[in-house]
């Protein structure tokens, strides 16, 4: 019988309980929360998740989806050809890029919103 611990039981059995899908084909997620910060997240090729007031982030990606939710926050972000934008909340800005001709679908709820391609 092999030597276990029980710190190593619980890490076992956390990693089988955990909500993160480790299977393959799992879409990456990038997340971030705050106010008022400066920061640069990677999608990986998945979703990326804003939430936060007066924030200023670089999304790398390519992303398939973008959400923001808050108010006052400059984003730019690179989108996969298939991909979607969802903005709720105030005062907003989305700057993206996606490859060739590709367009994002995109939502908006709240006031003074604005989504835009790249120059």
């Amino acid at each position: 019988m092999p030597f276990t611990t029980k710190a190593g039981n619980m890490l076992a059995m956390a990693m089988l309980l955990s909500p993160v899908a480790w299977a393959p084909g799992a879409t990456a997620q990038a997340r971030f929360q705050g106010a008022g910060q400066t920061s640069r997240i990677d999608c990986d090729g998945g979703e990326a998740h804003i939430e936060g007031a007066s924030n200023t982030i670089v999304v790398d990606g390519p992303c398939t989806l973008l959400s923001v939710q808050g108010a006052g926050n400059v984003v730019t972000v690179d989108l996969a050809v298939k991909s979607t934008i969802r903005v709720v909340g105030s005062s907003n800005r989305v700057t993206w890029r996606a490859p060739g001709k590709a367009r994002p679908r995109v939502s908006s709820s709240g006031a003074d919103n604005h989504i835009r391609p790249a120059p």
